[in-house]
């Protein structure tokens, strides 16, 4: 993948109202350290503040797993798709032939067609795995 479209993915991730927000709240209390002069305030500030950072990262994750999975639900049933459109023709095939009397290719035409249909369940149930 090209570094324009990684960077891409991940803005559009990055700016997602779940992830933003939080990073850019949990940001903003990390700078309220630098109005305390207490250790042990700085450490609890940052403490909330990487709380606030952590539930970032954790929803930009699962976005991004999310717009991964759509991204190859779409190829599957693209795939699908086009098998369907192989054996639409394939009907189609057979339907005339069937018209003109040529009955040995009605019957490899059928075995193809079988096959087109094993390969579309497979790549269905492979989907739902």
């Amino acid at each position: 993948m090209s570094i324009k479209k990684s960077f891409e993915t991940f803005w559009q991730a990055f700016i997602h109202p779940r992830v933003f927000i939080f990073i850019l709240t949990g940001t903003a209390i990390i700078f309220l350290t630098f109005l305390t002069d207490n250790d042990a305030m700085e450490i609890a500030i940052s403490g909330i503040a990487s709380v606030f950072i952590g539930i970032g990262v954790n929803n930009y994750s699962s976005f991004e797993t999310n717009l991964s999975n759509e991204k190859k639900l779409a190829s599957r049933i693209g795939h699908s798709l086009k098998i369907l459109e192989l054996a639409k023709s394939q009907i189609a095939r057979i339907h005339h032939e069937l018209k003109n009397g040529n009955k040995q290719y009605v019957k490899t035409g059928i075995a193809e067609l079988e096959d087109f249909m094993t390969l579309s369940i497979e790549l269905i149930k492979e989907g739902n795995l």
